[in-house]
C-alpha cells in the first residue's frame, strides 16, 4: 500500500471518528441510561462519565481537526513543514488535557484512570513524533539553503 493510499484511508477514518463523536454528543445520555441497566454506576460514577465525556469533547474535536489538516497537508506533499509540527504539538496538548480530565473524573469512577494513563502515554508518543518531525523540518530547511 502506498503512502498516498494509507494517508487517504487515515483521513477518512479520522472523519468517521469525527462524525461518530458528534453523534455521541447527542446519544450519550440514552447510552448511559442503557448501560446503567446492566451495571449500576451510582450517582457519582454516572456523573463522572457524563461530565468527563462532555469536558473531553472540545479537545477531542480540536485534535481531530488538527489531524484532518495534517493529513490534508501530507496528501498535498507538504510533509516536513513547520505548520505540521505545530499541529502535532496541538494534538499532544489535546491528549494531555483529556488525560487530566479523565484522571480527575477517575476519582469518582475508577475505570477512567485507565483511560487517563492511555491518553498520557499517547501524549508522550505524539511528543516523540513531534520532536522527530521538528528535527526533519530543520534538516529540510538546512538542505534547502545548501547549494
Amino acid at each position: 500500500m502506498s503512502v498516498q493510499s494509507s494517508t487517504k484511508i487515515t483521513l477518512w477514518v479520522n472523519r468517521v471518528i469525527l462524525l461518530t463523536a458528534t453523534l455521541l454528543l447527542f446519544a450519550l445520555p440514552r447510552l448511559l441510561n442503557w448501560y446503567q441497566g446492566f451495571r449500576p454506576l451510582g450517582l457519582h460514577g454516572a456523573a463522572a462519565i457524563f461530565f468527563g465525556f462532555y469536558l473531553c469533547m472540545p479537545p477531542v474535536f480540536f485534535a481531530l481537526w488538527h489531524m484532518d489538516r495534517l493529513l490534508v497537508n501530507i496528501l498535498a506533499g507538504q510533509v516536513f513543514v513547520t505548520v505540521n509540527v505545530r499541529r502535532i504539538r496541538a494534538i499532544r496538548w489535546c491528549c494531555a488535557v483529556v488525560s487530566l480530565i479523565c484522571a480527575i473524573a477517575g476519582f469518582c469512577y475508577q475505570p477512567l484512570i485507565f483511560l487517563a494513563v492511555i491518553m498520557a502515554f499517547l501524549a508522550l508518543v505524539v511528543t516523540v513524533v513531534g520532536q522527530v518531525m521538528k528535527a526533519a523540518v530543520e534538516i529540510r530547511e538546512e538542505n534547502d539553503l545548501t547549494i
